[in-house]
């Protein structure tokens, strides 16, 4: 999906404007995709340089690979390559330090793990973002529309539409599209201000405001708030709030290496007794439960072992 695009331009431009080179994060492996193997065409020691590398992962890289790989990276960048991760490659190029002062994404699944591992980035969670010469991608079924924004960037519009009518790619969205629909997401597009609640509160779970204080910046009183709430969500904003938290707290533990006390520090509580009750109210499991049970069931739950 993610090198459809350019191998489309090929055949409607009818020229050789794009080679592909197929290789393997760790060298001992073959490129596979549903157990069929992708034939490899260039190995880390080819002192080839490319225009644009999609640096597509779905697992974590093994340690021993990752030295020769974080190289051959480096070189490619200081080269003039535009780095692209895709899903899990924006740990990897996070990972080889080639995200610092970038805004970036990734798979929603490796988000918190991103965050630790680009500290010097801002981490946003939408389809695909293209910084400068970098671009990141939440992988799956956006790596499409990352790649055609990239084509749209290297060949221009005419060329970009004759791919999009090859591909029958009809409805393009735009790179700032969250990855994840939110519950009742149909009720928050009935009201702007619910919708700017929504996203001041997923955006300050970490040091969660006040009710008063998100009202304000919603530029209404906490008691039409209140009300808004009550009329299209069925809930309170404080309740809200807390499942936000509570989601946030539940990704980390799933999906970083935190310790508990620091999960529930970055979801805004401000001791562990508290987020105890929270975490238990909502799961009937402790934060320390909830990670050992996926921990212990991963292969079946989800079959991803990230970073």
């Amino acid at each position: 999906m993610a090198v459809e695009p350019f191998r489309a331009a090929n055949r409607v431009g009818k020229a050789q404007l794009f080679s592909i080179d197929f290789m393997p994060g760790d060298p001992r492996d073959t490129p596979s995709s549903m157990d069929i193997a992708v034939p490899r065409t260039a190995t880390f020691d080819d002192p080839k340089k490319y225009d644009l590398i999609l640096l597509m992962f779905t697992y974590t890289v093994a340690d021993e690979a990752k030295g020769k790989l974080f190289r051959w990276l480096r070189r490619q960048a200081a080269g003039g390559a535009h780095l692209c991760g895709m899903d899990t490659g924006p740990l990897v190029l996070a990972e080889a330090g080639l995200l610092n002062g970038y805004t970036a994404t990734g798979h929603w699944t490796g988000m918190a793990s991103l965050k630790e591992l680009a500290p010097g980035g801002t981490i946003v969670e939408q389809l695909y973002v293209i910084d400068r010469n970098r671009s990141t991608c939440a992988g799956q079924a956006s790596s499409l529309d990352c790649s055609m924004a990239l084509l749209r960037r290297m060949c221009g519009d005419t060329l970009y539409h004759l791919v999009c009518n090859e591909l029958v790619y009809t409805a393009p969205r735009a790179a700032e599209t969250r990855q994840r629909e939110i519950v009742n997401g149909q009720s928050w597009l009935a009201n702007p201000i619910l919708l700017k609640a929504q996203r001041i509160m997923q955006e300050t779970v970490e040091d969660p405001l006040d009710m008063d204080g998100v009202a304000e910046r919603c530029g209404v009183s906490a008691r039409e708030l209140q009300y808004l709430f009550k009329r299209y969500l069925n809930t309170n904003p404080k309740k809200m709030y807390m499942a936000f938290r509570l989601q946030h707290a539940k990704e980390l533990l799933l999906y970083s290496s935190m310790s508990i006390r620091e999960t529930g520090l970055a979801s805004g509580f401000a001791t562990p007794s508290a987020y105890y009750r929270a975490f238990h109210a909502v799961y009937q499991k402790s934060p320390q439960e909830y990670r050992g049970d996926f921990a212990k069931n991963r292969s079946a739950m989800y079959g991803r072992n990230l970073y």
